[in-house]
């Protein structure tokens, strides 16, 4: 499954940086607020975003800086809101993956006011600049959706910039909840898809700019970040197996691949000779290589990095056993039991 909005180098070569007080959006690419914000990103010592959701499609695409801003020593705050569970989780766990404990992420947290400002403040070492407008952080809002966002200074406009700041300020600190594991497992748990992401869905996928549109790279995405994030804390915790149950289309063959890519020798195993192709090009995409094989009725290869091995064949005890594979070959073993994953890799 393909992922438009997966990490990716950018070309700005044929939209380069360059300062503008406002952002309007459409096709001119000038007038995206996308570049005026990694460009903040790369120079400010501290950035603080006040957002009333945020999505996988923008999270993705503002990871990259925002973390080499982080590795550079710079401060970031994002306070986001959970009303009507427009946020989605896996953008939440991309940013805890991706940045973690060092990114101070919280949820709006006060029931009695309705939360919907979209504010981008980055502090450089002399002033500040403030992004305000109507852009939350999806795809689209970032780049060739209409919308307005106008940007100031504390140096031309202290008396105003503090009035948002110090807002940002209380709202941040007296008025909000840290989203840590704990909070994360539980708005995940909570959450349905609401109706409003299909439309918001469809606005990032027709968004054209070629400049921020990716080569056709496999990244995880939705549930499967979710579930590759709960893979990594099992094993954190000492585990060395897991169990994947989710709903159709879900892409567990997919999540599997993601998961193994890291291990040098993957066996993958399945009923049906079907599944088997359909894995192993699922994992061919993931791995960009055709360092895979069968071992099946009709092939019995052994020497490749991941076995496509059939039920029938491999539990045969004519091949189950050290002649073809010694008991450790394999670092780390999927089993698609008629849609549930079975997931196993050798203890560290």
């Amino acid at each position: 499954m393909p992922d438009s909005s997966s990490d990716y180098e950018l070309n700005t070569t044929r939209s380069p940086l360059h300062a503008t007080s406002v952002t309007t959006g459409d096709r001119d690419r000038r007038m995206h607020l996308y570049y005026q914000l990694i460009s903040g990103m790369r120079n400010a010592k501290r950035i603080d975003i006040i957002v009333s959701f945020l999505m996988e499609s923008g999270v993705k695409m503002l990871l990259k800086d925002l973390g080499q801003a982080m590795d550079r020593g710079t401060e970031v705050r994002i306070l986001t809101g959970n009303y009507l569970g427009i946020t989605q989780p896996s953008a939440l766990y991309l940013i805890k993956q991706r940045l973690g404990e060092r990114v101070d992420l919280r949820f709006y947290n006060d029931s009695e006011r309705s939360f919907h400002p979209k504010a981008y403040f980055f502090h450089y070492e002399d002033h500040s600049d403030i992004f305000i407008g109507s852009s939350n952080i999806s795809r689209s809002a970032l780049t060739s959706g209409i919308e307005w966002n106008y940007r100031f200074s504390s140096e031309t406009d202290r008396t105003n910039y503090e009035k948002l700041y110090n807002t940002f300020e209380d709202l941040f600190q007296n008025h909000s909840i840290v989203i840590d594991d704990e909070q994360l497992r539980a708005y995940s748990k909570n959450w349905h898809r609401p109706a409003a992401i299909r439309d918001l869905d469809r606005y990032d996928a027709s968004e054209e700019d070629e400049d921020t549109k990716v080569h056709v790279l496999y990244e995880p995405r939705g549930a499967q970040i979710e579930a590759l994030c709960a893979l990594e804390n099992s094993r954190a915790e000492g585990a060395v197996k897991g169990l994947v149950q989710a709903a159709t289309g879900v892409g567990k063959t997919y999540l599997a691949a993601f998961d193994s890519r890291n291990y040098q020798r993957v066996l993958f195993v399945a009923h049906r000779e079907e599944i088997l192709k359909q894995a192993a090009q699922s994992f061919r995409n993931v791995r960009c290589n055709d360092d895979y094989g069968f071992f099946n009725g009709e092939e019995k290869c052994t020497d490749k990095a991941v076995i496509f091995a059939s039920v029938a064949t491999l539990g045969n005890s004519r091949y189950l056993n050290e002649r073809y594979f010694a008991p450790d070959y394999f670092d780390y073993i999927v089993v698609d039991d008629y849609g549930i994953i079975g997931l196993s890799q050798k203890a560290a």
